[in-house]
């Protein structure tokens, strides 16, 4: 009986000992990371003027690199010219140019079942474009809003179809819902009109 309780006693130790070495890994990492998004911009002197009131989402963020860091992130922030995406973690606001970004992922967690919004770097305007429709791979759309879990189309609309990238702003149409329109229309030599369309959906479907 004593044999097995020092046996126990051993492994409970042993267990303590891996316990507190992952732990400090863990912390370890997450310093590392900290220390080497904070020096990706150590020529940036934005960390003073950033705008921390503006939302921040449960995410993370993958740079072109691949490298991949987690926490709370505010996506679009302009300063001097350039966009900035603001990563939180542990109470420190990291400014992350948004040139060094291939996406973002968002986490909407208030519901039951959790929500994701994409975020892509799509082009050289620096700013980072909501994925608001994809079709298996085929087609995909883009609005730019800020605003994860938005239902409506914000900005500008981009699309694109067979690794094509197509602006479909116009100046003289009515909004970016008409811009999608006018993208079908032109592509499929149709005469849809807005009220075809009673939702999003319906619309997103003739893409």
């Amino acid at each position: 009986m004593k044999h097995f309780q020092l046996k126990l006693s051993l492994i409970s130790i042993l267990f303590a000992l891996i316990s507190n070495s992952i732990y400090s890994q863990n912390k370890a990492l997450e310093l590392a990371n900290a220390l080497l998004i904070s020096n990706l911009n150590s020529d940036c002197n934005c960390h003073n003027t950033i705008n921390t009131n503006q939302p921040f989402f449960e995410g993370k963020v993958i740079l072109k690199d691949s490298s991949v860091y987690k926490g709370n992130i505010s996506i679009n922030q302009p300063f001097e010219n350039k966009m900035f995406t603001i990563l939180k973690i542990d109470n420190t606001y990291n400014p992350l140019e948004n040139d060094l970004i291939k996406e973002v992922h968002l986490t909407h967690t208030e519901e039951e079942t959790p929500k994701e919004t994409k975020y892509i770097n799509l082009n050289s305007d620096e700013r980072l474009y909501r994925l608001i429709y994809k079709n298996d791979d085929l087609v995909s759309a883009y609005d730019a809003s800020n605003e994860p879990f938005d239902k409506s189309l914000i900005g500008r609309i981009f699309i694109k179809e067979n690794k094509t990238l197509t602006d479909t702003w116009n100046f003289w149409s009515s909004g970016p819902k008409k811009d999608v329109i006018n993208y079908i229309n032109d592509r499929d030599d149709t005469n849809y009109k807005r009220r075809d369309f009673e939702s999003l959906n319906d619309l997103f479907a003739k893409l």
